[in-house]
């Protein structure tokens, strides 16, 4: 699943991924949750979620990254914000008072050109990808912390056979593969999701379940 993949998404607005309204339970979590700093959130894959409004609450400065360019203006328009351009290499950059949004490849976003980030907030980022591209998005996140960076992680997990991703289904043993070895978890969440909420998934395939799971992630050191 390429980049093209998702631009067409957004291009043809086909983007039933998209909460509205946010992440409920973020603003109850974030309340709970002493951060060493508040100064700097990273969004990966943030679209145009309300939840880089919410994070504005607790951190100074909140960075998105988005590889359609559509998502972003459409977040700003929505949310009534100015935005002065720039740009670094392959990406487009959109600077608000408290948000600056990245548009284009994640991967490679330079961390030499943004500050150190003390959250990475993954709301379904991880799950968007197929598995082969799994294990290099989560060495990028490893790459962008400090002993300090906490990491809160939005993932699913569902009977990959009855239902093509994305989402993908992401099991407990492969975020430990990913984080364990230098993270410590905590389940802030976990719910069983019922499907008929979700009738997309229901003709997709899916009969047996989903569940969803919220985890915060913090260093060993």
């Amino acid at each position: 699943m390429e980049l093209s993949y998702w631009l067409s998404r957004w291009r043809k607005n086909k983007i039933g991924f998209h909460m509205a309204e946010g992440y409920s339970s973020l603003e109850h979590h974030l309340a709970n949750i002493s951060f060493p700093n508040n100064q700097t959130a990273l969004v990966p894959l943030c679209g145009k979620s309300l939840d880089l409004i919410t994070l504005t609450n607790h951190f100074n400065n909140v960075i998105g990254v988005e590889i359609s360019e559509k998502a972003i203006k459409g977040f700003l328009q929505e949310q009534n914000l100015t935005a002065t351009e720039s740009s670094f290499a392959d990406f487009k950059i959109f600077q608000t008072e408290t948000i600056t949004l990245w548009c284009g490849d994640f991967m490679k976003l330079p961390a030499h050109k943004i500050p150190a980030i003390d959250l990475i907030y993954d709301k379904a980022a991880l799950v968007a990808l197929p598995p082969e591209k799994r294990p290099g998005y989560a060495e990028k996140l490893v790459s962008l912390c400090s002993d300090s960076t906490f990491i809160m992680l939005h993932h699913f997990i569902y009977n990959q056979d009855e239902m093509p991703g994305p989402p993908f289904s992401v099991s407990e043993v492969e975020l430990n593969n990913y984080f364990g070895k230098g993270f410590n978890s905590k389940l802030l969440e976990e719910n069983n999701i019922d499907l008929n909420r979700f009738k997309k998934f229901q003709y997709r395939g899916l009969k047996s379940g989903l569940r969803e799971r919220f985890i915060l992630f913090t260093s060993k050191i």
